[in-house]
C-alpha cells in the first residue's frame, strides 16, 4: 500500500510539473521588463541586423535562460549577461538550440538570484524573405518608372516576433520597448510609438538612425515596424488630441481619404464605450501590398492589406466602404480588447476576436446608421456559423491550445463569428448597461496586463449581481 502511495505521489508530482511547465512554454524563472532594440534594414541586400538589450528580472533561482529565436543568425560571442546592480559580467558556459520549440538556451556558470535585475545582450542577423511572416519584404510596381519598389514590414501574430529579434515571445511576457531603426535616408520608418529624433549614420553615408520613444507595456506580437518610401496624410482628433496618419504607396495615397476620415471617429466611439482613453499619442495605419491577413492590430501602427483599406471615396460602392469601415472598427477595438488587456495564452483568442467582431458593428452603426450594420452583422454571424458548427470538425469557442503550431487553426469563423454571437446574446439578457459596465470594470482591472475568459465572466457576474439582473448565487 505504501509503495502504491509513493508511486501515486511521484506520478502526481511529475504530472503537475509537466502541466505547469510544458516543454514548449517559457519557464517563468525570468521575466522581461524592457527591450532596447536596435535594428538596421538593408533593402538592397534583403537583410537586417541589429542587437537587443533586454532587462530581465529573476523570479526563481536558475542557471538557464530560455528565449525565443527563429531563423536568426546569432554568434555566441554576440551574447552577454550582466548583473545590473554592479555591472558584473556573468559567465556563459554554453549555448544550445531547441529547434522544435524555437528556443535559444543559455547555460550559465552560476545561478541568477531571485529579485535581481540583469541585462541580456544579443546581436543578430536575419533575411528579409517574402514569407509574409516575421520581418519580411514586400514590393510594388511604381507606375511612373515601371520599377519594383521594396519595403520591409512586420507581421508577428501569433508567434513570429522571434523571427525578427530574440525575445520572450508569449503574450503574458509583456514589457516596454525602445526601438531604433536604421535605413537609407531616402526611406521612412514607422513603429508603434512617436519618433523622437533622427540622426545621420556617421559610419554609413546616406543612412540615418530613427529613435523612438519608449512604448507602453505590451506583448511582443503587437510590436510593428515599417521601412518604406510610402507617402502619408494626417489629421488631428480634437476630442482626444491623438495624431492620425495613413501610409500608402504614392500611387494609392489618395485612396486613403475614407479611412483617414472614419478612423478618428471610430476611436472616439471606443473611448466613450470603454470609458478609457486611447493611451498613445498617435495612431498610424499602413496599406501593405503583400499582407497575409486582412489587417493586424499592432498598437499604434495598424497594418492592412491594400484591398481592405484603400477605397476611392468618390466612386466606391457602399459595400466597399462598409467593408473598409468594418475592418477598421474591428482592428481599433483590439486597442482595448487584446492590446490593453491581453489573453494570458492563446486558448482565449476567441474572446479577443469575438469581442472585436461584436463591438465593431456598434461602432459602424454609430458612424454610419444608414447602413444598418448592427442587424446586418448579427444575421451574417449567425448564417456564417450554422453550417460550420454543424460539422464534426467544429470546435468550442474556447479551445485548449498546446504547442504554438496549433494556434493558427483557431483563427476561424468559430472564434470570430460564433464568439461575437455569444457575446451578442449575453449582452441581450444582461442588458446594455450591465454588460458595458462589467466590461469596463474588467478592462480597468487588467489594464496593461493579462487575463483569462473567466476573469471577464467574473466582472460581468459582479455587475449583474449588483444590479440584480441575475439571482443571488447565479453566474
Amino acid at each position: 500500500m505504501l509503495c502504491k502511495l509513493v508511486v501515486a505521489a511521484v506520478f502526481l508530482l511529475v504530472w503537475t510539473a509537466s502541466a505547469e511547465l510544458p516543454v514548449y512554454r517559457l519557464p517563468e524563472d525570468v521575466i522581461p521588463h524592457h527591450y532596447n532594440l536596435i535594428l538596421s534594414t538593408d533593402l538592397d541586400r534583403f537583410i537586417f541586423n541589429g542587437s537587443v538589450d533586454i532587462k530581465i528580472e529573476c523570479k526563481k533561482a536558475t542557471d538557464v535562460i530560455k528565449i525565443h529565436s527563429k531563423s536568426l543568425k546569432i554568434a555566441d560571442k554576440s551574447m552577454a549577461l550582466r548583473r545590473i546592480a554592479d555591472d558584473s559580467l556573468m559567465t556563459v558556459n554554453g549555448v544550445t538550440w531547441d529547434i522544435d520549440n524555437d528556443f535559444l538556451i543559455i547555460q550559465l556558470k552560476e545561478q541568477l538570484m531571485p529579485g535581481s535585475l540583469y541585462l541580456l545582450q544579443i546581436g543578430f542577423q536575419g533575411n528579409l524573405t517574402d514569407d509574409l511572416v516575421g520581418y519580411y519584404r514586400s514590393g510594388y510596381i511604381d507606375q511612373v518608372s515601371n520599377t519594383t519598389r521594396w519595403l520591409a514590414v512586420t507581421q508577428f501574430e501569433p508567434t513570429d516576433a522571434r523571427r525578427a529579434f530574440p525575445c520572450f515571445d508569449e503574450p503574458a511576457m509583456k514589457a516596454k520597448f525602445r526601438i531604433s531603426l536604421g535605413h537609407k535616408n531616402s526611406l521612412h520608418s514607422v513603429t508603434n510609438m512617436f519618433l523622437t529624433s533622427s540622426a545621420e549614420d556617421k559610419e554609413r553615408p546616406g543612412w540615418v538612425w530613427d529613435q523612438y520613444e519608449d512604448s507602453v507595456p505590451m506583448s511582443t506580437y503587437l510590436i510593428a515596424f515599417l521601412v518604406s518610401d510610402f507617402q502619408s496624410k494626417q489629421t488631428l482628433s480634437h476630442s482626444n488630441n491623438v495624431l492620425f496618419r495613413v501610409w500608402a504607396r504614392k500611387d494609392a495615397i489618395e485612396q486613403t481619404e475614407f479611412a483617414l476620415n472614419c478612423t478618428p471617429k471610430i476611436l472616439s466611439f471606443y473611448e466613450e464605450f470603454f470609458k478609457i482613453k486611447f493611451p498613445l499619442a498617435k495612431l498610424d495605419s499602413a496599406a501593405i501590398p503583400d499582407f497575409s491577413s486582412g489587417a493586424m492590430e499592432n498598437w499604434g501602427l495598424v497594418t492592412y492589406r491594400e484591398s481592405c483599406f484603400l477605397v476611392d471615396n468618390k466612386t466606391a460602392a457602399v459595400r466597399d466602404k462598409y467593408s473598409v469601415a468594418n475592418i477598421i472598427a474591428h482592428e481599433l477595438a483590439h486597442m482595448w480588447f487584446g492590446n490593453l488587456v491581453t489573453m494570458r495564452w492563446w486558448t482565449d483568442l476567441w474572446l479577443n476576436e469575438g469581442f472585436a467582431t461584436f463591438v465593431a458593428r456598434l461602432a459602424v452603426q454609430r458612424e454610419f446608421p444608414e447602413w444598418n450594420a448592427y442587424n446586418f452583422e448579427v444575421l451574417l454571424n449567425l448564417l456564417d456559423i450554422y453550417p460550420l458548427d454543424a460539422l464534426k470538425a467544429s470546435h468550442p469557442v474556447s479551445v485548449p491550445i498546446g504547442h504554438p503550431n496549433e494556434i493558427s487553426q483557431i483563427f476561424d469563423s468559430i472564434s470570430y463569428s460564433k464568439g461575437a454571437f455569444l457575446l451578442h446574446m449575453m449582452n441581450g439578457f444582461l442588458g446594455d448597461d450591465v454588460f458595458r459596465n462589467g466590461v469596463n470594470m474588467y478592462l480597468q482591472q487588467f489594464s496593461y496586463g493579462n487575463s483569462e475568459t473567466d476573469d471577464l465572466w467574473n466582472y460581468l457576474t459582479l455587475e449583474a449581481a449588483r444590479t440584480r439582473v441575475l439571482p443571488p448565487g447565479q453566474t
